[in-house]
């Protein structure tokens, strides 16, 4: 099953790119596959594609990630010199260290999500927290990634988002969520004086599920929604309906930035930088 991406911003031809200088991240959920090629020596993201699908097709997002590695050119046929695969999926335990094992990872799972899923259970150490990640995997999934990336090192979305966290945001707010968006679902993530309170993923149908969430979040961490600051990351338009309904309800609203790093070249720059700073981001602190 193929699909055509809903943004492809890349130069001319970024299988030219001198392999040896480059870092492929790819990102994986149960309806989306973005990925990002890194000039790392320029800075400069070659290629940026982002393909998404409809929520109801997800027990098909195996044959649709399958027909997509095999049918991209970069992810096909570019040997990278690095290649990081970031899973997307919402089963996931922040486990403090001192109460961490590896036996653990799969009772505490299923405690959490139940025990009809026999998928596979990964952890690995949050970097700069003192807490491991154990999360669930789709076992297809993981196999087909393994089997078409072999030398690809593995992360879970929130390990590297907490590290992003440390490393790029200047100023540690009193009261900070940040709230990633994609078409039908968010991730958000709360933090006190830069301690985390929560990551988590939300799905939502219209604006309304999104300020309802966001402000359960509020109430349920003890978070004044007039004092927060709200960070907005990923498909969020500023002229949409939803950026509208936010503004009534929080008052210290700023859109994620790029990190200055990073080269913006003539293809990306016709975007705005939120689409796309979580994703450079993680790809710089890989």
């Amino acid at each position: 099953m193929n699909i055509r991406p809903d943004f492809d911003i890349h130069n001319e031809d970024p299988t030219a790119e001198d392999a040896s200088q480059c870092r492929l991240l790819i990102e994986v959920g149960n309806s989306s596959l973005i990925f990002v090629l890194l000039n790392v020596r320029g800075m400069r993201p070659a290629a940026i594609r982002v393909f998404q699908w409809p929520h109801q097709k997800v027990n098909h997002a195996e044959s649709i990630i399958r027909g997509i590695v095999e049918s991209d050119p970069i992810l096909s046929g570019f040997h990278a010199n690095e290649i990081f695969l970031v899973y997307n999926f919402p089963e996931s335990n922040l486990v403090p260290e001192k109460y961490f094992s590896a036996d653990i990872t799969r009772p505490v799972t299923d405690m959490i999500y139940g025990n009809l899923n026999q998928d596979l259970v990964m952890d690995e150490k949050v970097p700069w927290f003192e807490f491991h990640n154990a999360y669930r995997v789709p076992a297809r999934i993981h196999f087909l990634m393994q089997e078409k990336f072999q030398t690809a090192r593995f992360w879970h979305f929130y390990s590297l988002q907490l590290k992003c966290y440390k490393m790029f945001t200047a100023k540690e707010e009193a009261s900070y969520l940040k709230a990633f968006f994609y078409p039908d679902k968010m991730i958000v993530m709360a933090c006190k004086s830069g301690q985390l309170q929560m990551i988590q993923h939300f799905t939502y149908l219209d604006s309304k599920d999104v300020l309802y969430h966001l402000l359960n979040c509020c109430h349920q961490l003890d978070m004044n929604r007039q004092e927060t600051v709200l960070e907005l990351s990923g498909m969020i338009d500023k002229k949409s309906a939803l950026y509208e309904d936010l503004e009534l309800y929080f008052l210290n609203i700023r859109f994620d930035s790029m990190e200055d790093s990073i080269k913006l070249t003539d293809e990306l720059i016709q975007y705005p930088h939120h689409f796309f700073a979580s994703l450079l981001k993680m790809s710089i602190c890989v």
